[in-house]
């Protein structure tokens, strides 16, 4: 069955906006965050990308539409990605003018080129723009918070595919042309559809699951809730919204906020090695214990499960390498007087506000960071992060 490039474009935009649509309705009701609005904005530039490209089809003297649609679909690409930095809790201002100088460009080579350019119009920086962004997506994907959700690795694969793709196909472009055998069977405008169509579909799914984590406990704009385990240990987005809120406060009052982070990285191969009661055993031992030594009014959230994070408020005076060597020392002896077969490294790590600002997910996370390496290494200097 062969489909011509005018039944495939309307497919693909009919998928386009049927996804959007559904997405741009979650995320009212959600009343969602940044990360959200970002992916949202990604859905509505494929929309109007895909629409952009269909008026082309329709309309052949109205050349600049290809133009403005390849700066959209760059542009879609490019806010999968700040979604994605958005949800890691790292500042999203220097990446967005990158992206927006990337569209400007990528515009601008396809007008040069004018009525005669057809719609390979500015095809180079138009698949090397999205090459670019794809893969600094798919890198983003496998840090931090993110990378820590086990739903980001679809996202991920979407990301790599759509990055080898896209430099697969300016390798041939430049190569052979576009009118070669090889470009019109695997990389023509037919296939860029129904690939479109597949990997959208698999963005959405994966974006809308990211997306009910990170928003699932912000409730609306006047309440919060909060889920916390039967140890007092909070769940990582209930304890970000709580330190969110103390941050605010400790800014506003001149004072201090210290984030310990706390992570033991062998408890896989604890399992493999002595099965997984003990392993369990383990992981609940370090959750009770680090809220039995936490400071009395301290926050204490998990940052996955198998690490977690313990906030407080901090003056001048507070000596906060102090409290954390404390605090690894009686989780180190609690997890010791179990008894267990073997005994996994704790790694601890600091971040101060005085460092990294009264952001509560860029705190939480320097900290896990430092306590990773902690972990990792077996070194615990006990310094910031």
């Amino acid at each position: 069955m062969n489909f011509d490039v005018l039944t495939l474009q309307a497919a693909a935009t009919l998928v386009i906006v049927a996804s959007t649509v559904m997405y741009l309705l979650d995320t009212l009701m959600l009343k969602d965050g940044l990360p959200g609005r970002l992916w949202a904005s990604a859905y509505l530039s494929g929309t109007f990308s895909a629409t952009c490209y269909l008026a082309w089809l329709l309309l052949p003297d109205v050349y600049f539409a290809v133009a403005v649609g390849n700066g959209a679909f760059v542009a879609a690409t490019g806010f999968i990605w700040l979604g994605c930095v958005a949800f890691n809790g790292r500042p999203v201002r220097r990446p967005a003018l990158f992206l927006s100088a990337t569209v400007i460009v990528v515009v601008v080579s396809a007008l040069v080129a004018g009525p005669e350019g057809g719609s390979w119009a500015g095809a180079v920086p138009f698949f090397l723009g999205n090459a670019v962004f794809a893969a600094t997506g798919a890198i983003e994907t496998r840090r931090a918070a993110i990378g820590r959700r086990w739903s980001s690795s679809g996202l991920t694969a979407v990301l790599a595919i759509e990055t080898v793709w896209f430099l697969a196909r300016v390798v041939v472009f430049l190569w052979l042309g576009p009118d070669s055998d090889l470009f019109r069977n695997v990389f023509d405008t037919r296939v860029s559809a129904f690939l479109t169509i597949s990997l959208l579909i698999a963005a959405v799914v994966v974006t809308s699951v990211l997306r009910a984590n990170e928003s699932a406990l912000r409730g609306t704009a006047e309440t919060r809730r909060l889920a916390v385990d039967t140890n007092g240990v909070l769940f990582r987005e209930s304890f970000e919204a709580t330190l969110a809120i103390v941050c605010t406060r400790a800014q506003a009052a001149g004072e201090g906020v210290c984030v310990i982070g706390i992570r033991i990285d062998d408890l896989k191969r604890v399992a493999v090695a002595f099965g997984p009661d003990d392993a369990e055993r383990l992981a609940l031992e370090v959750r009770a214990a680090v809220r039995r030594h936490a400071p009395t009014m301290a926050l204490v959230g998990e940052t996955d499960a198998a690490g977690l994070a313990v906030a407080f408020t901090t003056t001048p005076t507070t000596d906060v390498r102090r409290a954390a060597r404390v605090l690894h020392e009686r989780v180190v002896a609690d997890l010791a007087r179990l008894g267990a077969a073997v005994v996994p490294v704790v790694g601890v790590g600091v971040a101060l506000a005085a460092d990294h600002g009264y952001r509560a997910q860029a705190l939480t996370s320097r900290a896990d960071e430092a306590a990773a390496r902690a972990a990792a290494t077996g070194e615990q200097a006990f310094g910031l992060a």
